[in-house]
C-alpha cells in the first residue's frame, strides 16, 4: 500500500480481513490519502481516525504519513498479544484517550501478559513511539524484523515508557464541565438583559 503511495491512516481491527483462501485484505479507505491528497472528503474533521489506534500526530490534527499507519499498526498488535487496546485503561472517553497517547506512553506489554517475549514487545513500542521520527520509518523495516524477532535489538524502550498525566485528564474534564454549565448561564442571563432593555413593546 505505501509503495503505491497510499496511506490509509485508519487501519483497525474492523479495517482488517482475513480471507477464506488465508489471505488478508486492507478494507475502507474512507480518509486515506495518497500523492499528497485525499481519496475523500466525505466526513473530514482535523483528527480523523479512531481514537483506539490514532497516532499522536492525528491527535494533534496533522494528516500524518506513512509511520502513522506503523503506529497504528503497533496499537493493533498491542491488542493482539495483551488483549486490551493501549489507553484502555486510561478512560472510557475517546478524548481522554487521544490526549493520552500526546501526553504518555502505554503500559509495556510484558507488565499485562508476561508471555509476550522482550522482541515482541520491542517491536510494539518502536512503532509506537510517540515522534514518528523515532518509529519505523518504513512498514519494511517493521516487516523484516516481524520475520525474524530473534534478530532484534533489545533497546530498553519498556523503562523509559511515560505515564499519562491524570492531573491532565481531571483538569481537561473539569474545564468541560465548567463549559456546560456556564454557557447556558451566560445565555440566559444574556435573554434576560435583551429583555430588560428592549422595554414593553409599542
Amino acid at each position: 500500500m505505501h509503495a503505491q503511495g497510499v496511506v490509509h491512516r485508519d487501519l483497525k481491527p474492523q479495517n482488517v480481513m482475513l480471507c477464506n483462501d488465508g489471505t488478508i485484505r486492507i478494507m475502507d479507505f474512507g480518509i486515506a490519502k495518497t500523492g499528497g491528497r485525499r481519496m475523500t472528503f466525505a466526513g473530514f474533521t482535523p483528527a480523523v481516525g479512531t481514537p483506539d489506534y490514532m497516532a499522536p500526530e492525528q491527535v494533534r490534527g496533522k494528516r500524518g504519513d506513512e509511520r502513522t499507519d506503523i503506529y497504528s499498526l503497533g496499537a493493533m498488535l498491542y491488542e493482539l498479544v495483551v488483549g486490551v487496546t493501549p489507553f484502555e485503561c486510561e478512560s472510557d472517553n475517546p478524548l481522554v484517550i487521544m490526549n493520552a497517547r500526546v501526553d504518555g506512553d502505554p503500559v509495556a506489554p510484558r507488565k499485562r501478559n508476561p508471555k509476550v517475549s522482550p522482541q515482541i514487545e520491542e517491536i510494539i513500542l518502536h512503532a509506537m513511539e510517540r515522534d514518528p521520527k523515532k518509529r519505523y520509518q518504513t512498514a519494511a523495516l517493521m516487516k523484516a524484523e516481524l520475520d525474524n524477532p530473534s534478530a532484534v535489538e533489545l533497546t530498553g524502550r519498556c523503562d523509559r515508557l511515560h505515564t499519562p498525566s491524570a492531573w491532565r485528564h481531571k483538569w481537561k474534564k473539569t474545564l468541560w464541565i465548567a463549559l456546560g454549565i456556564s454557557i447556558p448561564i451566560i445565555i440566559f442571563g444574556l435573554v434576560i438583559w435583551l429583555i430588560i432593555h428592549r422595554g414593553p413593546a409599542h
